[in-house]
């Protein structure tokens, strides 16, 4: 495998750092991966490298305003994550194939359905660990004084993004009819519980597959590697 850490230009002038992950025997198909809140793209090297060795592109974004990345600049706004992740899509489509799957974790997922809603020549999405009704359960973890690492993030707070976030994912969701889309809950996530991802998977359009991994929030992920395999594996058989 090849990695190489790169800067991508959003179509608003900012600059997104990502790894490009190139397998050494390419499948012709790629997948665009963007991390959770307060995280960064290393939390999900594991994932993009083992399905980079089993012959997928990959692209995994840091998006603005995440303290442990290396993009910089403020997370703003809902806009902020697409455009990023607008970013990659183009830079893979161009270097790699036009095969593309959007792949996501927590934030990084309702970025990924939200960008492909956007983009009808995305082929599909992968959305791990994130669900509906986010506002309300973040609330509740508020009050339960619970540190939701807004101070990880230069921007919005948690509650505020995922506020201005999910009617952007409710307009979006039936944009993504008639191409597939892997819902995966984690038995052990605290943060997104196993029944706000089965209220998401509910409103959304087929074709669509949910399956559930051992796993708690942070690592979901890389948990889930086998099962984004098997699934991708499924539509595109070596």
């Amino acid at each position: 495998m090849k990695l190489d850490l790169l800067r991508l230009e959003t179509r608003a002038g900012g600059n997104v750092a990502a790894l490009d992950y190139e397998p050494r025997r390419p499948r012709g198909i790629g997948l665009v991966v963007g991390h959770g809140y307060s995280s960064s793209k290393h939390n999900l090297d594991s994932m993009c490298g083992f399905l980079a060795s089993h012959g997928f592109n990959v692209l995994s974004l840091d998006f603005p305003g995440h303290k442990l990345g290396a993009s910089g600049g403020r997370l703003d706004s809902p806009q902020s994550l697409t455009d990023a992740f607008d970013a990659g899509l183009r830079f893979a489509r161009e270097r790699h194939t036009p095969a593309l799957y959007a792949v996501g974790h927590s934030m990084g997922a309702t970025t990924a359905l939200r960008a492909a809603a956007e983009d009808p020549a995305v082929a599909g999405a992968v959305s791990i660990a994130t669900g509906w009704g986010r506002p309300s359960a973040l609330k509740a973890l508020t009050g339960l004084a619970i540190d939701l690492r807004s101070a990880y993030v230069d921007g919005l707070a948690l509650p505020e993004l995922v506020a201005q976030s999910e009617p952007l994912l409710e307009a979006a969701l039936p944009r993504l009819a008639g191409r597939p889309v892997l819902y995966v809950a984690a038995t052990r996530d605290m943060m997104v519980t196993l029944r706000s991802v089965e209220e998401l998977f509910e409103r959304a359009p087929a074709p669509k597959q949910f399956v559930t991994i051992d796993s708690d929030h942070t690592f979901a992920g890389e948990n889930a590697r086998a099962a984004i395999l098997a699934w991708l594996n499924e539509r595109h058989p070596r």
